[in-house]
């Protein structure tokens, strides 16, 4: 079966000449993701952690299963550093509340990448301005990547944390994180990586990063909305402190004090997202399915196709490293509005994103109001891109009238 049946989103009436061109921002779900959904709410519904009858039992058991899983996923050495979030963004605001808010001190440095999604921007910049530490910002090549040399050069400043991403949401670009976390390493640094576009892409080892955490959504990997994933090191869990306080998190409380559960318990306060987490535990299965390994392999293909056509239109400016990435593709047309591209493509079923993509410091570094995005899926097919090549030179047609 072509991959593409698998995902019922595509069959439905009103999605059959759909061209979903916005897999950067949210992906689609298999049928086995969602039939996990209904059979979870439908059949085995109960909660976690909190009772001994027989669904209850069965919640908790495929729950800690997919903990096991995801562990297994990104070569974690225990299921005890996988903390469950709501995503990559709450994922990294945990970790600058409960683990960098007390480890940094005034005139301390942090770094970040000039391309960072605002997510792994804004709560490292504000941690900075409420603790009066420096923020520094890697400066970026034409290219949109990471200037090493000055890394290198910010490296100097012994700073406490090097917070990076993985892949850029706008430009697809694979950073050098290997090379980039062993060099933080060897200047002291901790280092947080965002893997929100990678964790479907790439494979993840996050031993052999030597990071101290990672974090991912399951909506970037084909599992449902609201579920997310905070690696967090093993030797570092002495220096978390509990952000939420609720139930589940705590071991024993009086009048007088509480005490806590170690990690993953002290950061999961409350019932969680259980169908989330059963649900990315199938998508899981899914994106190591024999059919996805070989449609991995098709959408190079597509992608280099992508590559090669719009390159022929002359209007068209690309950014980034078409070579190194992980299948997206931001452009402008020559003095045109990339909203009313986006809206002339939209007119045609063409899905696609526009404007800064939450990255408002890369468009400044690449001199851009904002561009159009285009990201690709597994299910992305060579029609499809034929469909948005043509639907662009349209485009292009009706904005030169």
């Amino acid at each position: 079966m072509p991959i593409k049946q698998q995902f019922p989103y595509f069959s439905q009436p009103q999605n059959k000449n759909l061209v979903y061109l916005d897999s950067a921002a949210t992906t689609h779900k298999p049928q086995t993701v969602i039939d996990s959904l209904l059979e979870f709410y439908s059949g085995s519904y109960a909660t976690v952690h909190r009772s001994t009858y027989e669904q209850a039992n069965t919640a908790t058991t495929l729950y800690e299963q997919s903990r096991e899983k995801v562990a297994k996923l990104i070569n974690a050495k225990s299921k005890k550093e996988i903390v469950w979030t709501k995503g990559t963004t709450e994922s990294i605001n945990l970790a600058v509340y409960s683990w960098a808010r007390h480890i940094i001190k005034e005139n301390d440095s942090i770094v970040v990448s000039g391309s960072e999604h605002h997510a792994n921007f804004v709560p490292w910049q504000q941690l900075a301005l409420d603790k009066n530490a420096n923020f520094e910002v890697i400066n970026m090549n034409d290219n949109g990547m990471p200037d090493i040399a000055d890394f290198k050069r910010l490296l100097l400043k012994k700073p406490k944390i090097v917070a990076l991403q993985h892949c850029s949401n706008v430009l697809g670009n694979i950073l050098p994180i290997q090379e980039m976390t062993r060099l933080a390493k060897q200047a002291g640094a901790m280092v947080l990586i965002d893997g929100a576009q990678a964790i479907s892409y790439l494979d993840i080892d996050v031993d052999k990063l030597n990071c101290d955490m990672y974090t991912f959504s399951g909506h970037k990997m084909y599992g449902p909305t609201g579920i997310g994933v905070l690696y967090i090191k093993d030797s570092i869990h002495n220096q978390m402190k509990p952000f939420h306080f609720g139930g589940e998190m705590v071991k024993t409380v009086s009048i007088t004090q509480t005490s806590f559960q170690t990690i993953p318990s002290m950061l999961e306060s409350g019932t969680p997202n259980i169908a989330g987490v059963i649900g990315l535990s199938n998508a899981i299965d899914f994106i190591q399915s024999d059919d996805y390994l070989t449609a991995k392999q098709t959408k190079r293909s597509v992608w280099q196709y992508l590559c090669d056509q719009i390159a022929k239109i002359d209007k068209v400016k690309t950014y980034g490293d078409l070579t190194n990435n992980v299948g997206i593709l931001s452009f402008n047309i020559d003095d045109e509005s990339p909203a009313d591209v986006a809206t002339l493509l939209g007119q045609q079923n063409i899905a696609v994103r526009t404007g800064v993509h939450c990255a408002m410091p890369l468009h400044n570094y690449l001199q851009t109001g904002g561009a159009v995005r285009v990201s690709l899926g597994i299910y992305t097919e060579k029609s499809d891109i034929d469909a948005f090549i043509s639907a662009l030179n349209k485009a292009i047609s009706l904005l030169d009238i």
